[in-house]
């Protein structure tokens, strides 16, 4: 009997666990079965609970309402960026899986496209999106807003150098599944949806992750999947080497830390 009130158990959190093909349904997603911590652990804990640089041993974690510096957030807001920088151009990529084509494009321009609410599923190499430009190249700036940023302090394994990417996308931009090296990223505004997998799920490279959202999710079968949406504030980390693809819910603005040997 036990046994079977855990099975139905199961299978209603299974079934909650974003099972839509709606664009508006997958909108609103707050669904989460990464494990969440509300407090930052010891290192020892982390890598007790969270593993280290092994893949197979490893799993994604999310930090629920991790506290930024007001002077970052004033910073960092998007009026002050566009202030400093919204007649500069910046370097977009094509939003799929390898990001091969670089455009320049004014900031301004790009923020007013990413404004607009998006609800097509156009191809991921048709889409461009901002996400690991250097902030146009100004390390003074950089330099002076990070000295307020403290990104999380876990090593992971033998990945201990941190390298701090910026990133603005507007909703229902993203990048499809890739794998790389540890890190975290962080939200600064808006809210994000994350899917990570230890294997490769099915998928197309080119196509965005809302469409592999609508389109793939559950019509065709797919390895076990993590996945969680985040909120301002909220850090999750990504394990070494593990498929991951993220959708901006909102617009959004956010900050990832990649670790390095």
């Amino acid at each position: 009997m036990y046994e079977y009130l855990i099975f139905i158990i199961l299978i209603i959190f299974i079934s909650n666990v974003s099972t839509t093909s709606n664009i508006d349904d997958v909108y609103s997603l707050e669904t989460c079965n990464i494990p969440e911590e509300f407090s930052y652990i010891t290192q020892d804990e982390f890598n007790i609970r969270y593993g280290g640089d092994e893949k197979n041993f490893s799993r994604p974690v999310v930090f629920r309402q991790m506290s930024i510096d007001e002077r970052f957030l004033n910073m960092i807001k998007l009026d002050s960026i566009l202030n400093r920088y919204g007649n500069k151009y910046i370097t977009v990529t094509t939003a799929n899986t390898y990001s091969y084509k670089k455009q320049y494009i004014k900031l301004n321009d790009y923020i007013n496209l990413q404004k607009r609410s998006s609800k097509s599923t156009k191809w991921g190499n048709e889409t461009l999106y901002w996400f690991g430009d250097d902030l146009l190249n100004d390390q003074k700036w950089l330099t002076k807003i990070l000295q307020y940023y403290k990104p999380p302090s876990y090593n992971v394994g033998d990945f201990i150098q941190p390298s701090l990417n910026f990133g603005i996308g507007g909703q229902g931009t993203g990048v499809p599944f890739h794998f790389h090296g540890p890190g975290f990223q962080q939200i600064i505004f808006g809210r994000k949806r994350w899917y990570l997998s230890l294997e490769k799920p099915l998928f197309d490279p080119n196509e965005t992750t809302i469409q592999w959202s609508i389109e793939k999710r559950f019509n065709h079968e797919q390895p076990f999947l993590y996945e969680c949406t985040l909120y301002a504030g909220d850090i999750i980390f990504f394990p070494n080497l593990w498929w991951h693809a993220t959708l901006n819910l909102d617009f959004a603005i956010f900050l990832s830390t990649f670790l390095s040997l």
